[in-house]
């Protein structure tokens, strides 16, 4: 009987750290934003008819650069951001702008996918709930 006590409470323990060691391999690092990234989705889904670029630097800011392809125009905006237990927050320098939180759903090296928080997935919410970003060459 004590065999099998000890080779439970081994088994216990043995879980009990892959499971810490998964969630922790899960977390985003905020240095893995550094650089800029443009928005992109599948054209075959989904046509946007503008398009930006955001570009995140190791002292907290982000600026994000809006574009329209029909009509020309084209915007910046400053933000400062967080990353805290994958939800990143976008708070403006406009005061009057709302403050913005994401879940990082999707962080490699070349590619980048968020959720709003409070909100579920849909292809009818790409750019706006759900956004898609390639980690731009330049």
């Amino acid at each position: 009987m004590k065999k099998w006590i000890i080779i439970l409470a081994a088994l216990a323990m043995t879980l009990s750290a892959c499971s810490k060691a998964s969630l922790d391999k899960d977390l985003v690092h905020a240095d893995w934003l550094i650089g800029s990234w443009y928005e992109y989705y599948d054209p075959n889904v989904f046509a946007y008819d503008g398009g930006s670029e955001v570009t995140f630097s190791a002292d907290g800011f982000a600026l994000w650069h809006f574009y329209g392809f029909l009509s020309g125009v084209s915007s910046n905006l400053n933000y400062r951001y967080s990353l805290n237990q994958n939800i990143l927050t976008l708070i403006p320098e406009n005061e009057e702008d709302e403050e913005e939180e994401f879940e990082v759903i999707l962080l490699n090296r070349d590619e980048m996918a968020w959720q709003r928080v409070g909100t579920t997935y849909s292809v009818g919410t790409w750019a706006s709930d759900y956004k898609h970003f390639k980690r731009s060459k330049n």
